[in-house]
């Protein structure tokens, strides 16, 4: 009893640090947030796996905005593998039943020379969706989303 307890102990060990090995997304450094953030403060941040699959996925998530507020959204795709499509969604302005109007799409936007595609947005709706759509078969990447905001007053 003792050695299978010892024998489940060690195995979840061992396929944690297997999980852990193969995560694409690091923590993003506070020197780099600030870099990409440049005169906006911090408000959030999130990093997403992109995992190799067989069928087309779509990661999604959404974001909660205050009005008065200019936001600055920042997408680090320098580790995003092709085959990605980014599209953020505002869902206050509804076209149709569950259609939202279209803020921001990566086939048609510009990158920017770091690697990042920066939205600046002044008073948008309350919230805001992000979808990530992954073809099938795209290679193992990461995606970082960075959310930052200015008061109106304090722009600088």
């Amino acid at each position: 009893m003792l050695l299978k307890s010892a024998s489940i102990l060690l195995l979840s060990f061992f396929l944690l640090g297997i999980n852990t090995s193969f995560s694409q997304c690091e923590k993003l450094k506070k020197k780099k947030l600030y870099q990409l953030l440049g005169a906006a403060e911090c408000d959030n941040y999130r990093s997403t796996d992109i995992k190799t699959h067989e069928n087309t996925l779509k990661y999604e998530y959404q974001i909660n905005l205050f009005k008065g507020v200019v936001y600055k959204l920042i997408f680090d795709v320098s580790d995003m593998p092709e085959g990605v499509i980014i599209r953020l969604y505002d869902l206050g302005k509804k076209r149709g039943a569950g259609k939202f109007e279209e803020v921001f799409n990566s086939e048609t936007a510009k990158k920017m020379e770091n690697d990042t595609y920066e939205i600046t947005m002044e008073f948008p709706q309350r919230k805001m969706m992000v979808s990530y759509n992954i073809i099938n078969n795209t290679k193992p990447g990461c995606v970082a989303f960075i959310l930052g905001y200015y008061f109106k007053n304090r722009i600088r």
